[in-house]
Parts: C-alpha cells; structure tokens; sequence
C-alpha cells in the first residue's frame, strides 16, 4: 500500500525517464514501470492518485508502444484517473522535432483521464542523449505542478541531485 503516490509509466526505460521519475520520487513514493512491464493497467492503477505518463518523440509522435498500451485500454478505463502526460523531444521547433506529449493527453483523455496539467517536453542531448541542461530543473519544477495540482505538497528538500 503506498498511501499517496505516483505512477508513472514509460514507453521505453532509459536514464532520460528515471532522471524526470527521480523528481516525482523525491516528493512521494512512486512507482517506475516500462510499458512492457504493466501487463495489466487497470490493477496497477488501483492504490494510484496521479498517472503520469510518457516516452520518446519517435516519429513526431507517440512512440507505438506507448500508443498501443494507452489505445488497448477501454473508453472509460481511466476515467477520473489525475493524469499527466510528457514527452523527451530534441530541441527545436515542435513543427520540426515533433512531440508526443499533446498527443499522448489526447489519447489518455479519451479513455477518461483528466489531465490535470498541460502536457510538457523535456529537451534531449540526441536521439540516445541525456536531458539538456536545465531540463532536470524543468523536471522538479514540472514535477512539483503536477503534485501541486492533485493537492500534493511537495517537502522543500525535494529535488534531483544534478
């Protein structure tokens, strides 16, 4: 039993998404799991008070495990479930680089998720690079929102080493 805490689901597990889950496992327990890893949403979702969900721009969009997890869920699956939603993106214009998070809050909301932040991107060094600079700070601050929002508070020592 967490209590409260956050769940947070990857398309693909890799430095760049542990380094924005650290920042919601700073503040409350949290629960890190690659899309594969999730057989069954709807029992992962059960002791959960927000999902946050997200992965790689891949395509200028969801990544098809991503997209495939969140489209086999039911129309209401997860209804009135507090979401939110991001993207790893590289730098650039969104119309050049693509994003997957505004796509993804689509998608979750279709299925009856309320996002309770606007989705948000967090700039990769590359296609396999780490977070640009700053975007761990972007992470805390994103993270912070988003507990904030569902009427977490976040403890004043909560933060991502850098």
């Amino acid at each position: 039993v967490f209590g409260t805490s956050a769940a947070y689901i990857a398309a693909q597990m890799n430095d760049r998404a542990e380094t924005i889950a650290l920042a919601f496992q700073e503040a409350v327990p949290t629960r890190l799991s690659a899309i594969e890893d999730v057989p069954d949403v709807a029992a992962a979702l059960a002791e959960v008070d927000v999902l946050v969900v997200g992965g790689p721009t891949q395509m200028h969009g969801v990544s098809a495990g991503l997209r495939h997890m969140v489209e086999s869920l039911g129309d209401e699956s997860l209804k009135g479930i507090r979401t939110a939603a991001f993207d790893t993106r590289l730098h650039g214009m969104k119309v050049v680089t693509g994003s997957a998070s505004v796509r993804l809050g689509r998608l979750l909301r279709r299925r009856g998720a309320w996002l309770v932040v606007p989705p948000a991107s967090f700039i990769v060094e590359g296609r396999e690079g780490p977070l640009q600079p700053g975007e761990v700070e972007h992470a805390n601050a994103w993270a912070a929102e988003v507990l904030h929002a569902v009427g977490i508070r976040v403890p004043a020592h909560a933060h991502v080493p850098v």
